[in-house]
């Protein structure tokens, strides 16, 4: 897993920890009093329920745009809440500072940190898409079947003798020797790691169907064609 892949990773459990910890600081104000309160009430047992799943389907798996809007949504729906209680009121219902204490802190500091990891979240998840996208596929040579089944399979013989793993690239093309159509008569074998690696590059003086196991391994130990 590279850096890209381990950081979009981990805002995506910190993203669902704030907002469990914020479903949970509302559920237990509710329990403690507020469930009595006019229309607050409800909202606040609303607030936590929909955090708590919020949270769940984000531990769960990566989760599309539209889940992270919710879910920014519900912690701009607390911040909002919060601050109409101590301004203008809600419903009629209003608060003074961070009262109660220590909930209105949690609450907070909960749902602010939530909408700081999905703010981090969005352009690191958009820079390892581009990272792990695959490289455009190469052009085939006028006349020959693509991708030939026969490169397809010294492609995976190369990931087995090397033992490369799926965040390495392995590419296996032939080249003619002119560009007047003739069969080609090198095959090149080239392993790009995705994390920015240095490349390897091997020639082979022959066509793709007639490259044993044996020549494969012979090259890939000479080292750099």
């Amino acid at each position: 897993m590279n850096h890209r892949r381990l950081l979009t990773h981990t805002l995506r459990w910190a993203t669902a920890a704030t907002l469990a910890a914020g479903g949970y600081v509302h559920a237990q104000l509710y329990v403690d009093g507020y469930r009595h309160v006019h229309v607050v009430g409800p909202l606040f047992l609303l607030q936590a329920g929909a955090s708590f799943a919020l949270a769940v389907l984000l531990a769960a798996g990566t989760p599309p745009p539209l889940l992270r809007a919710a879910a920014a949504g519900v912690a701009l729906g607390a911040l909002g809440g919060f601050a109409a209680s101590r301004t203008v009121g809600v419903f009629g219902f209003t608060e003074h500072g961070l009262q109660p204490a220590p909930q209105a802190g949690l609450s907070l500091l909960a749902e602010t940190g939530t909408l700081v990891f999905l703010a981090a979240w969005q352009p690191a998840a958009a820079a390892a898409g581009r990272r792990e996208a695959p490289a455009p596929p190469l052009e085939p040579r006028p006349g020959s079947a693509w991708p030939s089944p026969r490169l397809r399979e010294l492609r995976d013989t190369v990931r087995v003798l090397l033992g490369l793993d799926d965040d390495t690239a392995v590419v296996v093309r032939q080249l003619g020797r002119d560009a007047h159509g003739r069969p080609p008569l090198d095959t090149v074998v080239e392993v790009q790691p995705m994390d920015g690696g240095e490349a390897r590059r091997w020639t082979l003086h022959r066509p793709a169907d007639q490259i044993t196991e044996h020549d494969l391994r012979t090259a890939l130990l000479r080292g750099r064609g």
